[in-house]
């Protein structure tokens, strides 16, 4: 009601004071326009003067213009209606109740209307006549009287003016004084009604953030007020039989809290032995044997997915044999779908869940609880436990078998990925052996078995110089194969070290193959250590061996280089020699057997997503040049 009233009387007061602006609008225009009378006056007496030498139509046309605007004027002010005030504008002017100003306005009237026949005799006759310049002289001299009329209205008007604007004051002082008093009044009731009670309430929340929640909490005033002082009083009570329970569970948390504790810990030892280890047998048995004792089971298995043949198949198991009475089972099976289709572990009983594991025993499976192996959005199997015991199994053992899961579905997809590329490291190296078999000693072992036999028959044909000039080759390319037999067990057995440059690979390369011919110079423009990994720098050292062992044996070489240069993103190896030169289409050696280096040079660089270009004719030399893409970064054998 305080704030109505206030509403209400700031509503009232502003439409008083608009209606004053208004008012004040209307005095303004009264009093201009009354003041215009005075000026009209002055105009017409000027006017006429005027025209007594001489009856100019113009002056004589704004003299009656002047004349029927204070005509207009007023009457206007004496009746109201439609006035002139500006230049194509009109104001509406209401009739006046102030008896004193219609009463000067009649005065003025009358006045007026004694000088109407001078008017007249003005625009009837010429200038200079007798009776013209006493119409003008009568005009001259009720001039003074009529702005003296017009004055005293305007002084009226003003008068009026002012009695309206301290009516005005005197209302809006009242209005004032009555506001002042509904907000004291409001500032009181406030006090009672909500601040004290607030204050009372402020007092209760600070004892019960000092414990204190024995103390009711009472407190009178609005109904807000008090809807708040029950709503602390409801708080007060629930935090008071919180308290309590929370004085119950304290005294059992001990307990629970080293229950936990021992769980985490064992399921923090089981990941760290299971991610330590990359055999996946180990991995098996571990986690099986670590989830039948966390979660005091009395059988643990572990399945994986074999998707092709959709079953699950036992791979690990740990507790009573007997309780294993299959060793697989369908994944459209219900409670394998359940399992494998969600995201934690799914607890059951015998008779609390659709479908039971099959592979576990009756008895063991009256609480059974199993957990997706899971791998991303990729299931890999389910770890399961079993208890002869009803309700066995917790919530607790819930999360616990889960992160039990998820540990163990990495270390088993580590273990199962370390395994592969193990399998697949060594194919690689039998392939490579074998190629490199293949492509180099059985070529010369064929070669041996050609040349004895051209020996023999040269020895059954009595060609004996010739037979002595083949064993003679036939003695170097077993010194050949002796060489290239002791440079694949050596291949084998090396071990460079991580981050070892290609610029000291490739100099020691130099130097090794120098001692035998004492022709091979090595340079290389590379100021930054060059570092591939190990695969890359195998392959690039072997061919570049392979070039350097060709131009020795079968060049006739003075000068063999070996050089290093990287441009755009690319490296090269240069091998360059000025002997005998070859056609690369048809390389032969010197014996006219094939020779096969080349293709296995191609072949390692292909390996390295590189390439091996060959420059060379007869006559010109040789200049084998092995590019292969390089990156910034560097990189690890």
């Amino acid at each position: 009601m305080l704030f109505g009233a206030f509403f209400v009387l700031v509503v009232v007061s502003a439409g008083v004071t608009f209606w004053g602006i208004n008012l004040q609008k209307d005095d303004a225009l009264l009093i201009n326009l009354a003041g215009r009378q005075r000026m009209l006056v002055q105009q017409i007496s000027r006017l006429a003067l005027k025209s007594a030498s001489e009856k100019d139509p113009a002056d004589l046309a704004a003299l009656q213009e002047a004349r029927g605007i204070f005509e207009q004027t007023l009457q206007a002010l004496q009746e109201g209606g439609e006035v002139f005030y500006l230049p194509d504008q009109e104001a509406t002017l209401s009739s006046t109740r102030d008896p004193r100003i219609l009463s000067q306005l009649e005065i003025l009237d009358e006045t007026w209307r004694e000088l109407l026949p001078a008017f007249d005799e003005i625009n009837a006759r010429d200038a200079g006549e007798p009776g013209y310049l006493a119409a003008v002289g009568a005009l001259q001299e009720r001039t003074p009287e009529l702005v003296a009329q017009a004055d005293r209205i305007v002084r009226l008007y003003e008068a009026a003016a002012s009695q309206k604007m301290a009516l005005l004051r005197r209302v809006q002082f009242g209005f004032f004084a009555a506001a002042l008093g509904l907000l004291g009044l409001a500032a009181y009731w406030t006090h009672r009604a909500i601040l004290e009670p607030l204050r009372e309430l402020d007092r209760a929340a600070e004892r019960l953030g000092q414990g204190d929640l024995d103390t009711p909490i009472q407190a009178q005033g609005l109904e807000e007020v008090q809807v708040l002082a029950d709503t602390f009083e409801t708080t007060r009570i629930q935090l008071l039989h919180s308290q309590q329970e929370l004085i119950a569970w304290g005294n059992t948390l001990e307990e629970h809290v080293t229950q936990r504790t021992r769980e985490l810990e064992g399921l923090y030892q089981v990941s760290k032995d299971i991610s330590s280890r990359l055999d996946i047998q180990h991995v098996l048995r571990t986690v099986t044997e670590q989830a039948r004792q966390l979660l005091d089971a009395e059988v643990a298995m572990l399945c994986l997915a074999e998707e092709p043949k959709q079953v699950l198949t036992l791979h690990s198991t740990s507790g009573f044999p007997e309780a294993v009475i299959h060793t697989s089972t369908s994944l459209n099976e219900t409670l394998p779908s359940l399992v494998l289709g969600g995201e934690r572990a799914f607890l059951c009983g015998q008779d609390g869940c659709q479908g039971t594991c099959g592979m576990i025993a009756a008895p063991y499976r009256t609480s059974h609880l199993a957990a997706p192996l899971r791998m991303g959005e990729r299931v890999i199997g389910a770890l399961c436990v079993g208890s002869t015991g009803r309700a066995a199994f917790s919530k607790d053992a819930e999360v616990l078998l889960t992160r039990l899961a998820n540990s163990a579905a990495i270390a088993i997809e580590n273990a199962r990925l370390y395994d592969q590329a193990e399998r697949l490291a060594t194919l690689e190296e039998r392939q490579r052996l074998a190629a490199e078999m293949h492509d180099g000693m059985a070529q010369t072992v064929n070669y041996l078995r050609l040349t004895a036999d051209q020996a023999d028959d040269q020895i059954q044909n009595g060609e004996g110089e010739q037979a002595v000039g083949t064993l003679s080759r036939l003695g170097r390319a077993l010194n050949q194969l002796e060489g290239e037999m002791r440079r694949a067990i050596a291949s084998l057995q090396e071990d460079l070290p991580p981050y070892y440059p290609l610029q000291e690979q490739l100099a020691d390369l130099a130097d090794e193959v120098g001692e035998v011919s004492g022709r091979v110079s090595w340079e290389t423009s590379l100021k930054i250590p060059l570092i591939l990994p190990g695969e890359e720098s195998e392959q690039v050292l072997r061919v570049a061996r392979e070039a350097l062992l060709n131009a020795c044996r079968h060049s006739q070489a003075s000068t063999i280089s070996l050089r290093l240069e990287r441009d755009n993103g690319q490296a090269r190896v240069v091998i360059e020699d000025d002997g005998l030169g070859f056609d690369p289409l048809h390389p032969l050696v010197e014996d006219g057997r094939q020779h096969f280096g080349l293709k296995i040079m191609r072949a390692r660089a292909a390996r390295i997503a590189g390439q091996v270009e060959i420059r060379s004719s007869p006559g010109k030399g040789a200049r084998v040049i092995l590019t292969w893409p390089v990156t910034d970064e560097p990189r690890s054998g």
